[in-house]
């Protein structure tokens, strides 16, 4: 997708998990794992990078359910990238990922995420509904049943 701020967003290729693997790691300190091949959309296809000047700056996977709900996740920028576009890129990602989402059948997309600011701009800009403070995620990541 070519946009007004000469960035593109693409399909995610099997190449690209290196670099998504390395800023994951280095998201570490911010409580951030490395996600499994098998946790993510089509083992890691299931989703979309930003692309500006030839350097990949973020990416996002598809979650595609059983019903009309799609869900985003493991949104990630390069955390090297600090140009004043940056916020602009994630939130253009996620829009992009929610219409895709949209065609493919889904009524109702989630999206989470920590980041304070691009959750102002998603609220203020972006047209996105924002839940309350207070709910909490569960999970059972690399826990043993």
């Amino acid at each position: 997708m070519e946009n007004k701020l000469n960035y593109d967003i693409r399909p995610i290729k099997m190449d690209d998990y290196p670099k998504l693997t390395k800023w994951w790691k280095l998201y570490k300190e911010y409580g951030v794992e490395v996600p499994r091949k098998s946790l993510l959309p089509n083992k890691g296809l299931g989703g979309f990078v930003v692309e500006k000047d030839e350097r990949l700056v973020a990416s996002a996977f598809l979650y595609l359910t059983n019903s009309a709900l799609g869900y985003v996740d493991y949104l990630i920028a390069d955390p090297t990238y600090r140009e004043n576009d940056r916020q602009n890129m994630l939130l253009d990602l996620a829009a992009y990922v929610t219409i895709v989402a949209v065609k493919l059948g889904c009524e109702k997309v989630w999206a989470m995420t920590s980041n304070k600011k691009l959750v102002s701009m998603a609220k203020e800009d972006g047209g996105f509904d924002i839940l309350p403070d207070d709910y909490k995620i569960v999970y059972t990541y690399n826990k043993n049943f």
